[in-house]
């Protein structure tokens, strides 16, 4: 009975362990202006350590080179949602910069994989702004001068404004995520709308992972001639390209392939053989 009890807490502190090192470490992010449809991105910087049930840490806003960061720490009940508070007086701040103490919710948003809060800091200029936030393993040297990049900041204002998730959640999609062929009709190259959500899909890795090209592989089956299904395979690559054209993915991350008939995966000599090779694969590269 004293070992099984034994066993559990250590359960229970592992568990906990493992939580806080989930959350703990440098939250890379933005304050952003709610009230107006702006490309404002202010470049903020929250970096804490979670032991037991209380996080200690900074958090860093630097406005067109104006710096201010001050200590926060808040309890921890929910993992995914807790308050962080700021001591009453930053400990960097710059000549040019008001600084005011704030607090915000650290809230996880499970389907973006950011945290999104609202800044509550009154008298602040950025009282009531948005405040989202992702993880990053890069290390950070807080100091006097600035460290954070604003094209980074707009990167990320532009990745929120087009619904694409936090990094981590970027690189645990890409890893998860498998190809499939879309598939024609007999001497069609119309691409079905059934396959517009997985297209979609596609576009939206592309656009979360910019050092990402596709290569679309057009194929046809056996009938006819070799010189037609060249031809064939050609146009069905090619619908495939203007969809993620218009979906927003630029021509230079796309290239095409046409193997006609060359490049069956199953026999031509059945119906369901024929219907399997006219298709257009795709890989990543």
């Amino acid at each position: 009975m004293r070992l099984s009890f034994i066993l559990v807490l250590i359960f229970i502190s592992f568990l906990s362990l493992f939580h806080a090192q989930k959350i703990s470490g440098n939250w890379i992010g933005i304050l952003t202006n709610p009230s107006i449809d702006s490309n404002q991105a202010i470049p903020v910087l929250l970096s804490h350590q979670v032991v037991m049930n209380f996080s200690n840490g900074t958090f860093r806003i630097e406005d067109a080179g104006k710096i201010q960061q001050f200590e926060v720490s808040g309890a921890i009940k929910n993992k995914k949602n807790f308050n962080l508070s700021s001591g009453k007086s930053p400990t960097i701040k710059s000549k040019q910069s008001i600084a005011y103490p704030f607090d915000f919710q650290f809230t996880l948003n499970d389907s973006s994989g950011y945290i999104e809060s609202t800044f509550n800091a009154p008298g602040s200029p950025y009282h009531g702004y948005h405040l989202f936030l992702e993880r990053d393993l890069k290390t950070y040297e807080p100091n006097k001068l600035p460290i954070l990049e604003p094209s980074v900041a707009k990167s990320m204002l532009n990745n929120i404004k087009n619904g694409i998730p936090a990094k981590e959640k970027r690189y645990k999609e890409l890893q998860q995520f498998e190809f499939n062929p879309v598939y024609f009709g007999y001497n069609e190259f119309t691409v079905d709308s059934s396959y517009n959500d997985y297209l979609k899909r596609i576009c939206r890795i592309l656009k979360s992972h910019s050092d990402l090209r596709i290569k679309i592989i057009g194929n046809t089956d056996g009938d006819g001639s070799e010189a037609f299904n060249l031809e064939l395979s050609k146009k069905r690559s090619n619908e495939i390209k203007l969809i993620l054209i218009k979906n927003g993915i630029r021509t230079d991350r796309m290239i095409e392939e046409y193997n006609g008939e060359l490049h069956p995966i199953d026999s031509n000599e059945t119906d369901e053989g024929k219907r399997k090779n006219r298709r257009v694969d795709f890989q990543f590269i």
